[in-house]
């Protein structure tokens, strides 16, 4: 797997990337939450093993704004902190598993290895809606024998609408799970992208305006 480590005891970082690199993994070490988010946004990590206690922000406000964002790389929170409250917090903002400090390295190995093998399982490779075929692990996009072909902001949105078929999404939610934008929302930026999907994609229709609420994407009966 693609690993990111976030820690800022470097030594211990150094750790965590050798036993890493033993066993199989590529590992990415970085040592504060902003260079994790700006890393995060650039490349696709399958795990993310994230230390609450960082410089500037810390781990649990970095692994807010990932869920924002609509990262969905497993991730493994480290803390010296072991109370429940901080447990429950860590899982409540969307880690998927907890490890607090100090711990044996074959421990964090176990973990990684049975985070791999449990979304390995459930991880779907392609989103599919009536001939429309989003294949997830290269990005490609198919409808019937054509292929076709999107901008990144593109594939973004039409990623968020087909996870969920047959949901309303209104305006705000696709300018926050697309554009991640917190304060200002601009809606004709969603229609412009919402035609231009249309004009790429919908013969026949999957693209569906609910009056007064948002978009959804559905197959017609």
């Amino acid at each position: 797997m693609h690993i990111l480590v976030v820690e800022d005891e470097v030594r211990l970082a150094r750790h965590i990337s050798r036993a890493l690199i033993n066993a199989g993994h590529e590992a990415v070490v970085l040592h504060d939450g902003e260079s994790a988010l700006t890393a995060t946004s650039r490349s696709r990590f399958d795990l993310i093993i994230l230390d609450v206690m960082l410089p500037g922000i810390d781990g649990f406000e970095v692994l807010r704004r990932l869920r924002k964002a609509h990262v969905d790389s497993r991730v493994i929170i480290l803390t010296a902190r072991g109370e429940v409250t901080d447990r429950v917090a860590g899982l409540s903002f969307g880690a998927d598993d907890y490890l607090a400090k100090p711990f044996a390295m074959q421990e964090l190995v176990a973990r990684v290895i049975a985070l791999g093998r449990r979304y390995a399982e459930k991880a779907p490779i392609k989103l599919e809606l009536s001939d429309l075929v989003l294949d997830l692990t290269n990005n490609e996009l198919h409808r019937g024998t054509r292929k076709i072909e999107l901008s990144v902001r593109e594939l973004t949105l039409l990623r968020v609408l087909m996870r969920e078929p047959g949901r309303v999404f209104t305006r705000t939610e696709l300018c926050e799970k697309v554009w991640e934008r917190e304060h200002e929302y601009d809606m004709k930026l969603v229609e412009v992208f919402i035609s231009r999907l249309r004009r790429k994609i919908d013969s026949p229709p999957l693209i569906h305006t609910v009056r007064h609420l948002g978009y959804t994407m559905r197959e017609e009966p």
